[in-house]
């Protein structure tokens, strides 16, 4: 066949050619939703600037610590969930330290001093209530590791 006499027949060469062409820069963003303290849900393409707050599980007082993949007794696996739970105290309380300076928004608009607003007293009772949560669950943690021994 002669491309000059079927110029049909190259048609779908060339549409294939050129949609692959342009497909690389039709890639997808990410997006991530954003919910501040009065509860406003915000989509943005930047990642929030302040970590996500999870609230630590509160175990049972009677609760003997998992099997644990590659712990051969329930005593390792005790010391695991000891040193895991003394792990998840020092970054609650590392994101308590550096959740101490007021966010932007979190100080008063009629005060041209220092004074802070409700939503800064909510964040540091929420970030104060993570290591609560965290320290009790590491003392627990401990408690049960002298318990087995």
């Amino acid at each position: 066949m002669n491309p000059r006499r079927h110029p049909r027949a190259s048609m779908p060469a060339i549409l294939v050619a050129a949609i692959l062409c342009t497909a690389p820069g039709a890639s997808a963003q990410e997006m991530h939703k954003l919910v501040d303290a009065t509860g406003h849900v915000m989509f943005t393409d930047r990642p929030s600037e302040t970590p996500e707050l999870q609230p630590a599980p509160t175990p049972s007082a009677t609760r003997l610590p998992k099997r644990i993949a590659g712990t051969s007794s329930p005593r390792a696996a005790a010391i695991v969930d000891a040193k895991e739970a003394a792990r998840r105290l020092r970054q609650a309380q590392l994101v308590r330290d550096q959740g101490m300076e007021p966010l932007p928004g979190e100080r008063a608009q009629h005060v041209k001093t220092g004074v802070v607003s409700e939503r800064y007293l909510r964040r540091q009772e929420k970030l104060q209530l993570l290591v609560e949560q965290a320290q009790r669950r590491a003392n627990e943690t401990t408690r049960q590791q002298v318990v087995q021994r």
